[in-house]
């Protein structure tokens, strides 16, 4: 029996040792640098028709960026494109979008609603105003205000006897381009 382990240990010796010494043959063959190709070797083409093409041109300058974004957003057109500032372009792009934001401070008073409906907001300029109310699904329920109102403070009240069920509704309010909606509870 000494003779059988003996021969076993041997041919396994002999296994090893055989797999040892080709081993490194065929790690230069299967896993040598040339057969994995590098990440900036691969390239792909994108062969859409509609494909999107980006500028690679980006301005360093955040704060030129941003005045340039804020006259794109504004309408404005960007007079000096290299304009450079070191004063932050927020109160710029807040200037801006508050001369053309039409409507502000809309507060509906009292909620939940019972009978009356008041309603107050702020007009930048005179312009044609409408307020109406939706149901939960957005369907339109009832047109309170459609007219043209001068430019400042405003303030309505509606009388919604037994025009509304009980329940969640929206109040919408548009002038201009603008709309603000809040949620109303109805008694």
């Amino acid at each position: 029996m000494d003779n059988k382990y003996k021969k076993i240990s041997v041919i396994g010796i002999l296994i090893v040792v055989f797999l040892a010494s080709t081993f490194p043959l065929f790690a230069d063959d299967f896993f040598s640098k040339d057969s994995i190709p590098a990440k900036s070797t691969l390239k792909f083409k994108d062969n859409r028709p509609n494909r999107p093409v980006f500028n690679a041109v980006f301005p360093t300058d955040f704060d030129s960026f941003m005045y340039k974004m804020t006259s794109l957003k504004t309408g404005l057109s960007a007079v000096n494109k290299n304009y450079t500032s070191k004063t932050p372009v927020k109160n710029i792009s807040n200037v801006a979008l508050e001369t053309l934001k039409p409507i502000d401070n809309v507060k509906i008073y009292p909620n939940p609603v019972s009978d009356q409906l008041n309603l107050s907001y702020t007009l930048k300029k005179e312009g044609l105003v409408t307020i109406k109310v939706l149901d939960v699904l957005g369907n339109e329920v009832i047109v309170l205000l459609s007219q043209k109102l001068s430019a400042g403070d405003q303030s309505n009240t509606f009388y919604l006897d037994s025009k509304l069920n009980s329940g969640f509704y929206f109040v919408r309010v548009i002038a201009g381009s603008d709309s603000i909606i809040k949620r109303i509870s109805v008694l």
